[in-house]
């Protein structure tokens, strides 16, 4: 069961004051949870729609509203901002706020392909300044939990695993999962968490990469699955759709036993079968705090303390490799987007 959300915190002359850019409904999940994040101010908005923004800022108890993208990127009193524009944006947004020295919190994915990622990442280490991809589930303790699970030996040596995230959305050509101007698609949106899940539990690049989907009548991809081949002969089997709903689980099968993780994309509970098939299972539960969203802020507001570019838990190098993966599965289903160009 969730907790209930922490009473907003009184601001100090230490917070850290949070800006968003594109206040829509994850800027929504997102600013609930600063309200309850020690250390982190809800201190400016900026939106394409300035009366979006005030009522955006009325309803969460932002300190003011900007001006533009320019005039909150250039608000000497703003440390860091949350970019939650549609994928087409991110990179042009996440490049504009580096370059004026603004550490980002850009939401998955970060970018379109791999070059895009690229040039954020040499524009945040070429203005010396903090840039992390917003992957919420990279911080939510039951990873870390599931981590200790696997690194004690409880299931053995891992052998394959499996995720799916399917969700159904009806048909629109004018919904922004299905309209190719915005990089819609099943493999962007959702098919990245069953990637990402799959980075930061194999932690190297894999050698083979398998994919085919069924593309709809807008171009983008409504179904797709990819199988991912590692070093030592470990297969992962990842399933992501928008218009066909799945049971958002994911598996890790090991030489002793299997772990089951819960609507893995943000985990609360798993089922640990630590003696192999026949054995009893375990149930894990570890809640969110708030909802969720508050491990990836407090992880930027420590490495903003800290003086760092770049998280260790969640580095430029895993984004980039998950980007990488993308890419590859869109070359061999026929997926390129004309913002590409």
């Amino acid at each position: 069961m969730i907790q209930p959300q922490s009473a907003p915190n009184t601001k100090s002359t230490n917070d850290i004051n949070w800006g968003i850019i594109a206040p829509g409904k994850i800027a929504q999940k997102f600013a609930t949870a600063l309200q309850g994040v020690n250390g982190a101010a809800l201190y400016s908005v900026a939106s394409r729609d300035l009366s979006r923004a005030h009522a955006f800022a009325d309803q969460f108890g932002f300190e003011t509203v900007a001006a533009d993208y320019d005039a909150l990127i250039s608000d000497p009193k703003v440390d860091v901002i949350y970019i939650a524009s549609p994928h087409t944006f991110h990179t042009e947004q996440s490049i504009a706020c580096l370059a004026g020295a603004k550490p980002v919190l850009c939401e998955k994915p970060m970018s379109i392909n791999a070059k895009q990622a690229q040039s954020v990442f040499t524009a945040a280490k070429d203005n010396k300044t903090f840039y992390m991809e917003a992957v919420w589930t990279r911080f939510m303790p039951m990873l870390a939990k599931v981590r200790e699970i696997i690194d004690s030996g409880r299931i053995g040596e891992i052998q394959t695993a499996q995720a799916s995230f399917g969700i159904d959305v009806p048909f629109s050509p004018q919904h922004r999962l299905y309209e190719p101007k915005l990089a819609g698609g099943a493999l962007l949106d959702v098919g990245i968490y069953t990637i990402t899940f799959a980075q930061w539990l194999m932690q190297t690049p894999p050698e083979q990469i398998t994919a085919a989907a069924q593309l709809g009548t807008t171009g983008v991809d409504e179904r797709t699955a990819v199988i991912l081949r590692y070093p030592e002969g470990q297969l992962l089997t990842l399933n992501s759709a928008i218009n066909s709903k799945s049971n958002h689980e994911a598996w890790i099968f090991g030489s002793k036993g299997r772990i089951k993780m819960s609507a893995f994309w943000q985990c609360q509970e798993i089922a640990l079968y630590p003696d192999g098939a026949d054995g009893e299972q375990e149930i894990i539960k570890i809640p969110h705090r708030i909802n969720g969203y508050e491990g990836e802020i407090e992880e930027v507001n420590r490495c903003l303390r800290a003086g760092k570019i770049e998280s260790e838990i969640f580095p430029w190098s895993e984004s980039l490799t998950v980007m990488q993966i993308m890419d590859e599965a869109r070359r061999q289903i026929g997926l390129r987007y004309d913002c590409e160009d």
